[in-house]
């Protein structure tokens, strides 16, 4: 009988201890902290050169408000490297995902070779919690940092997306014939370490259907350069001859000689007057149109100045 109480009483306890750890195993899950990425790297980086990245902070209990304490340690390079949102980042109460972003500035003298260090970050309670006396589990992670800065200039990018809008047909002022203005948008990532955006947009424009080509074109403005690392959106402005109507455009990105994104887009030609937006002005004409416009404001120019000098001349020789 004594046995069998001996027993009964072990049984439970070992019950209790699985219960017990398997109720602290999901409060140690639901409170998990991690990072991604978990590393600052760029193997391009210039002189003078900024580059950012962000780290998203997650947290698995976000029910509790928070900070992250950021210590970095990287002793040959601890005055380039900035936390935007300051050393305590607030980890607010419902947010899963907070983001921090880490600043690199390379200074004008840097050695042109590799640097490592690393950035440790450590949830703590966050000020009122401290006040209420209540405790928590601090949780850690380390982003690594790895950075190479080189003597060469690196000019490439991404196109991260495209997009077109509808816009209206050319149209004829005297004798001037202004075509329409196709906005094509690119949200592009400038990976090389200096200043950069596409050089060219070409597009073929052919019939619904796909089948038969209608015109060849290419942007007429120079594209905004984009700063190192930076991921802007910019246009590039496409006149097309084309009258109202719906087309298929076939187009290719360039930098430099290089085609960095090609593909394929639907046009809306609408007739001229039915969107308020302006299309091309003088840089749209024709070689011929802007020959015909500037041969006599040159003309006019030479009459004056020629005139002008007569004047002179006779005064001259009345003195």
């Amino acid at each position: 009988m004594g046995a069998t109480s001996s027993r009964d009483c072990y049984m439970k306890k070992i019950v209790t201890l699985c219960l017990l750890f398997f109720v602290l195993s999901a409060d140690i899950a639901s409170a998990g902290f991690g990072i991604t990425p978990p590393y600052v790297r760029n193997t391009s980086l210039t002189r003078n050169s900024t580059y950012e990245q962000q780290i998203l902070l997650v947290r698995g209990n976000p029910d509790v408000p928070q900070k992250a304490q950021v210590t970095i340690d990287a002793p040959e390079i601890i005055d380039w490297i900035e936390i935007v949102e300051g050393d305590s980042v607030p980890l607010p109460r419902g947010v899963q995902k907070v983001p921090m972003t880490v600043r690199i500035k390379v200074p004008s003298d840097a050695d042109f070779k590799d640097y490592n260090g690393t950035i440790r970050i450590k949830t703590v309670p966050d000020d009122d919690q401290v006040s209420a006396g209540a405790v928590s589990i601090s949780l850690g992670a380390q982003v690594d940092i790895a950075l190479t800065v080189i003597d060469r200039e690196i000019l490439d990018f991404r196109v991260r997306k495209i997009d077109v809008t509808d816009l209206n047909e050319g149209h004829k002022l005297g004798w001037l014939y202004f075509p329409g203005k196709i906005d094509f948008s690119m949200l592009i990532e400038n990976t090389g370490n200096v200043d950069n955006s596409p050089s060219k947009v070409e597009f073929r424009i052919f019939d619904f259907a796909g089948n038969v080509l209608l015109e060849e074109t290419q942007n007429k403005n120079k594209v905004r350069k984009i700063a190192p690392y930076a991921t802007e959106e910019v246009f590039a402005e496409i006149p097309t001859r084309l009258p109202a109507g719906n087309y298929i455009a076939r187009f290719k990105v360039y930098n430099g000689e290089e085609v960095k994104q090609e593909g394929e887009v639907s046009l809306s030609v609408l007739p001229y007057g039915t969107l308020q937006q302006a299309g091309f002005g003088f840089s749209g004409l024709s070689v011929a149109h802007k020959i015909s416009i500037l041969l006599p404001i040159l003309a006019l120019i030479i009459l004056v100045l020629y005139i002008f000098y007569n004047r002179r001349l006779g005064r001259r020789r009345g003195e």
